[in-house]
């Protein structure tokens, strides 16, 4: 399982990470070539007022006028400095001092450029060949960009600073985005759990469009599971109900035989009605089926004692929970577990069955159920044979066993207890532990 968060801010981070990368490399080689182009005008514009102050004196050597130099070839290591050849002589700026520089070899109207380390300058130089009253002029010019470079890297450093800053923002950003993005998703699993318990449907304004077709699916899943569970319960009640007919044919057949046959044979009978009068009140109690949905009891308790009290009349039935309780468990199932209980205190009471439920923190986390009945209650023997053996019980105590095995499969489904004493009514009491699930 992954987060769709991180990996979106994840994917994010990698993509903002070599674009600034890449950003900053192009920056870099940008500030260098054009500082280098700016320097390099200006040796080229030294370079033309250098040649202009050339002069060729009478006495056939050549000078420079220092009222044309520039000041920072006269301060020794200026980091500005000119070297020019005409022939054998050679001029030299005083910033040179014991510096010694070999010019390039150009032809007239060539240009060089190129870059040295000296020490612990950079000198970025230029170099011309010209003519000049009919004599070739070599002249080279270069200028020290070392303090340049380091106000490259300062900006740089800066740069990268303003990126990292810039890409923070931008995760921040995106996590925000991302968070209100993700806001009603964060809202589906409480809107699935209510269709699901409660049966109220998701609004297709409630949530992305994106996610939408899953929600259908969902719904569309549920509804299928259910009324496949619905007609394989409706199939069952009505093999119940056509098996009666070729029953009282049987019963008919049966008066016909031997005392001992008839008997025998009536037991055998007995039993065949006891199973389908089982699986039709099963079908009355759990009504329509909604598989995976919650049990409120509000909506779903009160139409249970209903039936009940048409299938047993004469007995009143009293419940106890707190309003709004929803057990955390399929609805079927707790249905069914409250039918069967009721349906065994009603058949044994004299007139009163008291059914109460609640939510238990202490020493256990889950929910507690308890149906007593004013009944005559059973034996201790028999008391200690059903806590005993637990299911199956409608083999062994008659009367109390109507769907008991059914009732301890339930309960073993969930981990839980089922337990039987005295009723203070009187009668018999059934308690059911279910664990809150996890």
């Amino acid at each position: 399982m992954y987060s769709l968060k991180g990996y979106l801010t994840r994917n994010l981070l990698i993509t903002l990470s070599v674009a600034m990368v890449l950003l900053l490399a192009f920056l870099y080689h940008g500030i260098q070539v054009l500082t280098q182009d700016f320097v390099a005008s200006r040796l080229q514009h030294d370079a033309d007022s250098l040649i202009a102050a050339l002069k060729h004196d009478p006495n056939g050597t050549w000078t420079l006028s220092s009222d044309r130099l520039p000041n920072v070839y006269h301060r020794v290591n200026s980091g500005h400095y000119f070297a020019i050849q005409i022939g054998a002589q050679t001029l030299r700026s005083r910033s040179l001092f014991d510096h010694t520089i070999t010019l390039p070899t150009l032809g007239a109207g060539e240009q060089d450029q190129a870059t040295l380390f000296v020490g612990q300058e950079h000198w970025l130089m230029f170099s011309q060949a010209v003519i000049k009253d009919e004599q070739l002029v070599t002249l080279w010019v270069s200028e020290d960009i070392s303090t340049l470079e380091q106000t490259q890297v300062a900006f740089l450093t800066f740069a990268c600073a303003a990126v990292l800053f810039t890409i923070l923002f931008l995760l921040f950003a995106q996590y925000q985005l991302l968070k209100r993005g993700f806001k009603p998703l964060e809202q589906m699993p409480e809107a699935i759990r209510q269709m699901r318990t409660q049966g109220h449907d998701i609004k297709p304004d409630q949530v992305p469009s994106e996610i939408l077709p899953l929600i259908d699916e969902i719904d569309r899943l549920v509804n299928q599971l259910g009324q496949r569970v619905q007609r394989s319960r409706n199939a069952l009640g009505n093999l119940a109900h056509e098996m009666k007919r070729p029953l009282q044919h049987l019963q008919s057949y049966l008066e016909n035989l031997p005392p001992e046959q008839q008997r025998e044979g009536c037991n055998v009978l007995a039993n065949l009605h006891h199973i389908i009068e089982r699986e039709l009140k099963r079908t009355k109690i759990v009504g329509l089926s909604t598989p995976g949905r919650y049990t409120v009891l509000d909506d779903d308790l009160a139409p249970l004692i209903q039936v009940m009290q048409r299938i047993c009349p004469g007995r009143t039935i009293q419940s106890q929970y707190h309003r709004h309780l929803v057990l955390p468990f399929d609805r079927d199932d707790i249905l069914e577990l409250l039918g069967n209980l009721l349906d065994n205190a009603c058949k044994h009471a004299r007139k009163h069955i008291e059914l109460h439920i609640c939510q238990q923190h202490h020493p256990r986390q889950g929910f507690s159920i308890s149906i007593r009945d004013d009944g005559e209650g059973v034996s201790d023997a028999a008391l200690t044979l059903i806590i005993e053996r637990g299911i199956r019980l409608d083999e062994s105590i008659q009367g109390h066993g109507l769907g008991l095995s059914i009732c301890k499969d339930i309960v073993d489904s969930y981990q839980g207890e089922l337990s039987f004493s005295r009723a203070k009514l009187g009668g018999l009491a059934a308690q059911v532990f279910l664990p809150a699930p996890r």
